[in-house]
């Protein structure tokens, strides 16, 4: 594939997906993820036709800290929607495999951001992370004592 998922989260009437795509191709792969993703929910719902009303929207993210940001927004919405109280209720998203990547899905590219907020430190990675996520100030890198 040419395309990395950093984090997702699918609520019940949208998806959020942090996708990173060096060729340019994302309609390609938003293409295939959203084919694949309609055939199984009306295959499971004995359903026929469209399972998302809209095309999806996109946003070029450049700085570092707004694709930290992005993540935390992502795992965050289903807690901002009151659907859970903490993102580790809602299972339906990337926050456990943040936490712990070792589970995560063979698809979903989570060192980029676990390295990034740990300090690639891997002892204090689910704290650190968890920290991360639920702060409501903007991205600083955590300080972790590396002694």
């Amino acid at each position: 594939h040419t395309s990395s998922i950093h984090a997702w989260a699918v609520l019940p009437n949208h998806y959020h997906a942090l996708i990173e795509t060096p060729l340019g191709n994302l309609s390609e792969g938003m293409h295939r993820i959203n084919l694949a993703y309609s055939k199984y929910v009306n295959r499971r719902y004995q359903r026929v036709g469209h399972v998302f009303q809209n095309r999806y929207h996109t946003r070029l993210v450049i700085e570092h800290s707004h694709l930290l940001e992005l993540a935390r927004y992502i795992v965050m919405n289903p807690v901002r929607a009151q659907l859970v109280s903490h993102p580790r209720e809602w299972r339906w998203s990337s926050y456990v495999s943040m936490i712990k990547p070792e589970d995560a899905p063979s698809w979903l590219c989570t060192q980029w951001i676990t390295s990034t907020i740990t300090q690639d430190i891997p002892c204090v990675a689910s704290d650190v992370i968890e920290d991360f996520v639920l702060r409501r100030d903007r991205y600083q890198v955590p300080t972790v004592d590396k002694s």
